[in-house]
């Protein structure tokens, strides 16, 4: 069997690729300072041929799960990195590996899914929006700051928001906020729903037909909650791809 590694800014997930089927395994959160995580993965018995990890949380967590790896299965981790073309999908970046490998990889889980238009919404610490043709082009896409970091925004760069956040809990009549923590936490929500919806009409008019639309990470539910186009919760995409990566 071959683990599969996806670490995010705050969550390490993994899973299986066993005789070509994906096996989700489980997620932990590691923090914003990389902590530890090698104690909460998965027992290895028998131990892994490969183990393939998309990472974007830095080098810290990445040394400390290389130790983990050298130490349980006398193996290297094979970190991807995004490239200019694969699986039938070609980048838009002039520069591929800036493209963050996550969002690459869930392009590519997506493609294998169904090589038709499509945008994949990943939302966590930050959201990525990204577009793909139905002849496997990468359009581009858009990268904005994630819910709680737009209400840390609003927190620190106002003089009033906190101080009217304490004064009442967060309360909302419909779509609208009818508290200030109401207001801030559901205004983040919808500015995102918002976005995400604008980009698949972009692209719908742009393909003449209307795309799939995979939505993965942490904030995934709540944002499908709020978009006005048809949407599903793919929330192992980037797993998906290592999968197609690694030759599943």
């Amino acid at each position: 069997m071959i683990l599969l590694l996806d670490i995010g800014n705050t969550r390490l997930k993994w899973g299986w690729l066993d005789g070509g089927r994906l096996i989700p395994g489980g997620a932990i959160s590691h923090g914003d300072a990389a902590a530890d995580g090698r104690a909460a993965l998965p027992a290895l018995d028998p131990s892994p041929a490969r183990i393939l990890a998309a990472n974007v949380a830095g080098q810290e967590i990445a040394q400390s799960l290389d130790q983990w790896a050298a130490q349980n299965c006398r193996l290297r981790i094979e970190y991807q990195r995004s490239t200019r073309t694969a699986a039938g999908l070609r980048s838009a970046y002039a520069d591929p590996e800036s493209l963050g490998v996550d969002r690459w990889l869930a392009m590519i889980g997506a493609w294998r899914r169904a090589p038709v238009p499509f945008v994949c919404i990943a939302a966590g610490t930050a959201v990525t929006v990204d577009a793909v043709d139905a002849t496997g082009q990468h359009l581009g896409g858009w990268i904005l700051p994630g819910q709680a970091l737009q209400v840390e925004s609003l927190r620190r760069r106002t003089a009033d928001i906190e101080r009217n956040e304490r004064r009442a809990p967060a309360s909302v009549l419909g779509s609208f906020g009818t508290s200030t923590a109401g207001a801030v936490a559901e205004g983040s929500w919808q500015a995102l729903a918002a976005a995400a919806g604008r980009a698949v009409r972009h692209l719908a008019g742009r393909t003449g037909t209307a795309p799939r639309v995979y939505l993965g990470g942490g904030d995934a539910g709540p944002i499908l909650a709020r978009l006005d186009v048809p949407a599903e919760l793919a929330p192992d995409l980037v797993l998906e791809g290592l999968a197609v990566i690694a030759g599943g």
